[in-house]
């Protein structure tokens, strides 16, 4: 397997630099695993930090690669959930003389913890129907392998978040010119009922010295002459 090692390197660096969509990567990945890897089928678990536990995000193949699937381990069902609290893949090379996969699907299973340092960003299981298709002494070149990939994870991880970050930038930025706009009308508004109390004011002064003196013409014509 180290033959493709150098290889697999430099088409994870062209992946990283094509910035393609969440999903085009993951098939990416699993595409440039095809060329390099013997499988049957793939299966990708990101790690959901809020809720601990694994969850199937893309996949290769017929069917999700999972062993011990009625066994329940802190992080879900199946096996992927102790491998990932390991730092190093998990070689399965037969299956045939012990418990297969799902309905027998496998008989050879890898499974990659991805680590970016203390940070468990998920698991990768690959399966084959042959078995002896993935060697233990393969265990050091998978976990390039996992290191490369996780690479890659953490980046559209890393943008994501930006992603998110931005969403509710924008967001707090159309709150904010919407209340500025409330205030400015609010302003708009005040600055109208203080001109309104002003010519009010203005109009009322002179109609009361009007009022008041139509009210004395008014007594003074039923007592003087009318001249």
């Amino acid at each position: 397997m180290s033959i493709f090692k150098i290889e697999f390197l430099s088409e994870i660096v062209s992946i990283l630099q094509k910035g393609l969509g969440t999903d085009e990567t993951y098939e990416a990945i699993f595409d440039l695993l095809d060329k390099s890897v013997p499988f049957d089928s793939g299966t990708l678990y990101l790690y959901n930090h809020n809720e601990n536990k694994l969850e199937v995000i893309h996949q290769k193949g017929s069917y999700i690669v999972e062993l011990a699937e009625e066994i329940h381990f802190e992080r879900g069902d199946g096996l992927s959930s102790w491998v990932s609290k390991q730092k190093k893949p998990v070689i399965i090379e037969s299956l045939t003389k012990a418990r297969p996969g799902k309905e027998g699907r496998f008989n050879s299973f890898v499974s990659m913890p991805l680590w970016s340092g203390e940070a468990l960003i998920g698991v990768l299981n690959l399966g084959h129907q042959e078995p002896n298709m993935f060697k233990l002494e393969d265990q050091g070149d998978f976990g390039i392998v996992a290191t490369q990939i996780t690479l890659v994870l953490d980046k559209i991880l890393l943008q994501k978040k930006l992603i998110e970050h931005n969403l509710i930038l924008q967001k707090a930025l159309i709150d904010l010119e919407q209340t500025q706009q409330k205030l400015i009308e609010k302003e708009r508004l005040a600055a109208i009922g203080e001109i309104i109390v002003a010519v009010n004011h203005e109009i009322n002064n002179p109609l009361s010295y009007i009022i008041g003196m139509s009210e004395i013409l008014e007594l003074t014509i039923q007592t003087d002459d009318p001249q």
